[in-house]
C-alpha cells in the first residue's frame, strides 16, 4: 500500500499541542489546512511534490493528497464525517502516467454493514468497526494525539482498508529527535509502525507536537528494501472554514 500512503499523516489544527487541555474535545483537531511535501522513492530517478489540504463541505471533511510528477500522478480523497465520531464515509484513488491508469471508490455502507469497491478489482467485504481508509486513519491518529496530550497512550491502532483485505497499523510513540527537513529544523516525536505485517511496509513518522503533531517527515520500506520518504517542504497555511 505505499503508494497509498504517499503522504502519510496530516496536520489538523496547527495550535501547538501544548496549549490544548488535555482530553479536550478532538474536534478542536480538525481545521482546513493546505500544505506541501517532498516525495522520494528510491526506484525512482526523480522526487515529487505533493499538496494535501483538508476543508470542510457542510458536516463533511474532505482530506486530499495529489501528486503531480513527471512520470505520476496520483490523487486520493477520503470524506470523512466527525459528529458524533470521526468515520469514513468515501474514498477515492486515482493514478495515472507511467504506472498505469487506475481509479476505484470505497464507499463505508454502515447501514448494509459492508465496504464497497468500484472501479479496479471491485468487490465487497464485511465492514468491520472501527474501519478506516488509507487516508483517514492518519486524520484520526493525529487527533486522538492531540487530545492524549501529554500523557500518549503505549499505542495506537487502525484497521485500514482499501476495498481489500484489512491491513492493521499500530504505532507506539518513541524518542524526541531533532530532524531537519525543507521545512527547517524541528524537535520531533518518532512513531515506529510494529509489529509489521509481513509482505507490508515498515513505517516510521517523526511528528511535531508543538504543531498539533504535525507530519515532519514519513519513511516506508517495502519487503524489496525500496524507500518511499515524506518530508514537509512548506508548512501548512490555514484556509477558511466553509459555511
Amino acid at each position: 500500500m505505499a503508494l497509498l500512503c504517499l503522504a502519510a499523516a496530516g496536520p489538523g489544527s496547527q495550535a501547538a499541542a501544548a496549549d490544548t487541555p488535555a482530553k479536550a474535545d478532538a474536534d478542536a483537531a480538525l481545521a482546513p489546512f493546505t500544505a506541501h511535501y517532498r516525495v522520494r522513492f528510491s526506484a525512482l530517478p526523480f522526487s515529487a511534490r505533493a499538496e494535501r489540504s483538508l476543508t470542510r463541505e457542510g458536516d463533511h471533511w474532505l482530506f486530499r493528497s495529489a501528486i503531480d510528477a513527471r512520470l505520476l500522478s496520483l490523487e486520493q480523497e477520503a470524506r470523512l464525517v466527525a459528529a458524533p465520531t470521526l468515520r469514513t464515509l468515501e474514498y477515492r484513488y486515482r493514478q495515472g502516467g507511467l504506472a498505469g491508469r487506475r481509479e476505484r471508490v470505497v464507499s463505508f455502507d454502515r447501514e448494509a454493514g459492508l465496504v464497497r469497491r468500484s472501479g479496479d478489482k471491485e468487490r465487497q467485504h464485511p465492514l468491520v468497526e472501527p474501519a478506516w481508509d488509507p487516508l483517514g486513519w492518519q486524520l484520526a491518529l493525529q487527533r486522538e494525539l492531540v487530545r492524549d496530550h501529554p500523557d500518549l497512550a503505549s499505542r495506537y491502532q487502525y484497521r485500514v482498508s482499501d476495498g481489500g483485505d484489512y491491513e492493521d497499523y499500530s504505532f507506539a510513540p518513541g524518542v524526541r529527535e531533532t530532524i531537519t527537513v525543507p521545512a527547517g529544523t524541528f524537535e520531533a516525536l518518532r512513531f515506529t509502525r510494529a509489529p509489521v505485517p509481513e509482505g507490508e511496509e515498515a513505517t516510521r513518522l517523526w511528528l511535531d507536537p508543538a504543531q498539533g503533531y504535525l507530519l515532519l517527515r514519513m519513511e516506508l520500506v517495502d519487503e524489496d528494501r525500496r524507500e518511499l520518504t515524506v518530508t514537509l517542504e512548506t508548512p501548512p497555511a490555514q484556509a477558511a472554514a466553509a459555511p
